[in-house]
């Protein structure tokens, strides 16, 4: 069966439920558009004037996917509506929605600072998680060392390279989910619940990213000064946690 033949109206017996979860901007939505290509259904969520777009598409190894890109995030715990639906989205508490299967946190390559705080919120959540390191290409050619499995192994999360705007720029992504589908299918059925964090919280998460991101990334000299005065705030204490 080929994705166009593939109905959207509903959880097929055997697909695996993948939410891709991001930041704005770090080509999370050129993620879905590759994988899912023109297979796609767009709606609102119900009850909220959020855009909902779901796709479906079927591996080379003949495993069935379907892929919800949510909306993009810096947190899980604001109160803007686009990512209060997508904190519901994963705790399973939507009406409507199946809780997804595992949790895709696609992640600029450049912008790691800013964008590895959601994939350690996410985590918390308890669901199976996998970094789409994307925008790969970019990082090398401005000068970024990324050492994905040192990082890997301080996230406690797989991490696979993924580059969006080229047409094979997802294939270890599948492969990965194609050979963990076993263990990922009911794995986050138990998942804990969602707890706001506090001051002291966003503090040990800050302390905990630094230490990552210096052991892990080497940037370029002079790298963006205004992705480091975004992340001055984001990731402060009492701003980040306002």
């Amino acid at each position: 069966m080929s994705a166009a033949e593939m109905p959207l109206g509903g959880r097929a017996g055997g697909d695996l439920r993948v939410a891709l979860l991001g930041n704005p901007n770090t080509g999370k939505t050129a993620l879905f558009n590759l994988l899912t290509g023109s297979r796609q259904k767009v709606a609102n969520y119900a009850g909220v004037t959020v855009e909902r777009k779901e796709g479906a598409f079927v591996s080379p190894s003949g495993r069935r996917y379907r892929v919800l890109d949510l909306p993009g995030a810096y947190s899980l715990g604001t109160n803007a509506a686009a990512e209060g639906v997508t904190r519901d989205v994963l705790m399973g508490v939507l009406h409507g929605e199946d809780r997804p299967d595992v949790v895709v946190c696609v992640t600029d390559s450049t912008k790691l600072r800013l964008n590895l705080r959601l994939v350690m919120e996410v985590k918390k959540l308890g669901l199976p998680v996998v970094v789409a390191l994307n925008m790969t290409d970019v990082a090398e050619k401005k000068g970024f060392a990324i050492d994905v499995e040192k990082l890997s192994r301080a996230l406690g999360v797989p991490i696979i390279k993924t580059v969006a705007i080229k047409a094979d720029g997802a294939a270890g992504l599948v492969r990965y989910l194609d050979n963990a589908i076993g263990p990922l299918v009911g794995a986050g059925a138990g998942a804990g619940k969602w707890k706001a964090s506090t001051a002291a919280d966003v503090a040990a998460t800050q302390r905990d990213l630094r230490r990552i991101v210096e052991d892990a990334i080497r940037e370029p000299p002079g790298h963006d000064p205004t992705d480091a005065a975004i992340d001055r705030v984001v990731m402060h204490p009492l701003a980040g946690l306002a």
